[in-house]
């Protein structure tokens, strides 16, 4: 028995959540922390006749469990919680939003004893949560930090067990058979390296490309070194061309360009906003759907060094097509995708809209201007990753042009 929990005896694994072998769990690396919220959803009945309560019933009770890592070139979180995505034959099914959006888990955090250094062989507690959906996800690249990945899984079963024992702790017979995921460290643990592949079997996550494993930060946001449209397919990044320093084919590389967009963060979050769907005969949800459409937000900000150049009239700006109203748009849809050495590829399609756009800072206390350039588009959110565990994983990366651009 643990004195304390601390980042050094605790553990979050994965697994797909109709196998039933805790050999199957998939252990997550370079996780920063994580969070369980259990709220039990109660509604009161009164009666005439007397103050007090009649009766406090009972509804399901919702599990939320957030964690976030750093990318690393391990496996996503975003990736292992949905390695049950799959498809019936002969559909375009692929590692997009839709393709993953029914996909469910079951999540261990398993707890070691305080004076262990690493967490090995089966755990003396463990939680498990059944039936866990992601509920929103987010990529963050920020300038003095790691980069990283920030999930948030619904679902409504969670149970605690003892050691090695099948038993939820005070439950004599819960709705699954618990199962112990071993330890997935041995205390001689390094950053993920270069050519080593997660999936076993699987030779196709080098493909064409080199990866950097280990933590990611600024100088591993990955631009091509040459200039022109859509440069280097779909190992690269590339940025909307309404933000200036970047030129109209999406290109800019801080490494051989000097008139670049100074880039300081880059935020990529969805809120799947999951709906609970309910029949009669049992209190528990026969499913939990993501409400389409569902909107994707981009976040860029940068070192102003002109303004930031956009223009926003009420007729809008230039000739205008339409004949009849004399009126023209200020915006036109953009492409963005961004890649980094680690292996994480994400790509928002090309229908982003520039929402809006914030200049501030270069006040008399010193400091410089940034603009944030807030770019909005719907179901378009596509994740690549060499670690990909699917079994479909290895086949997205070595065909990930497919997903990864339409321009």
């Amino acid at each position: 028995m643990a004195n304390r929990i601390y980042f050094a005896n605790q553990q979050v694994a994965f697994r797909r959540d109709a196998e039933t072998d805790g050999a199957n769990y998939k252990v997550a690396h370079g996780v920063q922390s994580v969070a369980v919220t259990t709220t039990f959803n109660l509604e009161q009945a009164f009666e005439l006749g007397q103050l007090s309560i009649y009766e406090n019933i009972e509804g399901v009770p919702d599990i939320e469990i957030t964690a976030s890592k750093v990318l690393d070139g391990y496996p996503l979180l975003y990736h292992l919680a949905t390695d049950e995505a799959e498809g019936h034959a002969g559909s375009p099914h692929g590692p997009d939003l839709a393709g993953r959006s029914n996909a469910k888990c079951l999540i261990a955090l398993g707890i070691w004893p305080d004076t262990d250094n690493f967490a090995a062989g089966i755990s003396v507690q463990q939680m498990e949560a059944s039936g866990m959906f992601p509920s929103s996800v987010s990529y963050n690249f920020p300038l003095e930090d790691n980069f990283s990945e920030d999930i948030t899984l619904v679902g409504n079963d969670k149970g605690w067990r003892n050691g090695v024992t099948a038993d939820a702790i005070g439950c004599a017979t819960p709705p699954w058979g618990f199962t112990g995921a071993l330890g997935g460290f041995d205390g001689q643990d390094v950053p993920k390296a270069s050519g080593v592949n997660y999936v076993a079997g699987s030779a196709a996550s080098a493909a064409t490309v080199s990866q950097e494993g280990g933590v990611n930060r600024r100088e591993n946001l990955k631009f091509y070194s040459e200039r022109y449209y859509d440069a280097g397919g779909a190992d690269y990044t590339y940025l909307p061309t309404q933000i200036p320093g970047v030129d109209d084919s999406g290109w800019m590389n801080p490494k051989v360009q000097t008139d670049n967009a100074h880039l300081q963060s880059i935020t990529i979050s969805t809120d799947l906003g999951r709906e609970e769907l309910f029949e009669l005969g049992t209190r528990q949800p026969y499913a939990r759907v993501v409400t389409f459409p569902v909107e994707v937000t981009c976040d860029i900000e940068v070192v102003s060094i002109s303004g930031d150049l956009i223009n926003a009239f009420a007729d809008g700006c230039g000739s205008s097509t339409a004949a009849c109203t004399g009126v023209t748009d200020n915006l036109t849809p953009e492409a963005i995708r961004v890649v980094t050495c680690e292996g994480t590829a994400i790509y928002l399609g090309n229908q982003n809209k520039l929402a809006s756009v914030s200049y501030g800072g270069g006040d008399a206390g010193g400091g410089n201007v940034t603009v944030t350039f807030s770019y909005s588009t719907f179901n378009d959110f596509t994740v690549i990753h060499p670690q990909d565990p699917n079994a479909s994983g290895s086949g997205w990366w070595a065909a990930r042009s497919t997903y990864l651009t339409d321009l």
